[in-house]
């Protein structure tokens, strides 16, 4: 918060609880969008929070919407001044894309094993008539 210096104390903490009050909205609505089987789009957040468009354009938004993987979201960035920044934001997104298989691929095992457990249930069930 070094760039608050010299604002009122008040102010400072009123920006911060309007922040986290965005933070939430925008969280919400993703897990909302989600649940509903909608794909995640700054036009269907404006519309589920009802924050302005400029909302999404802000730092700690932005910050939020590439944590939870949705930096594919249309919004005005800045250019990548380097090549090197330009692939290393590819190989982030690469690591993250890795990443987000491996926990399905893990929860695909987890489901097919449950799924060998039913079948062999089934076929005890079957054999003993």
């Amino acid at each position: 918060m070094g760039r608050n210096k010299g604002l009122p104390k008040q102010l400072t903490e009123k920006q911060e609880l309007l922040r986290q009050q965005s933070i939430n909205k925008v969280l919400r609505a993703i897990e909302e969008l989600k649940a509903e089987g909608r794909s995640v789009t700054i036009t269907a957040l404006v519309e589920f929070t009802g924050l302005s468009r400029s909302v999404f354009s802000k730092g700690h938004i932005r910050e939020l919407l590439v944590d939870y993987g949705y930096s594919g979201i249309k919004t005005q960035e800045r250019k990548k001044s380097t090549k090197k920044e330009k692939l290393a934001d590819i190989v982030a997104e690469k690591d993250r894309r890795i990443q987000e298989l491996r926990a399905q691929k893990e929860e695909l095992e987890r489901e097919c094993e449950l799924l060998r457990g039913r079948i062999f249930l089934l076929m005890q069930g079957k054999a003993r008539k």
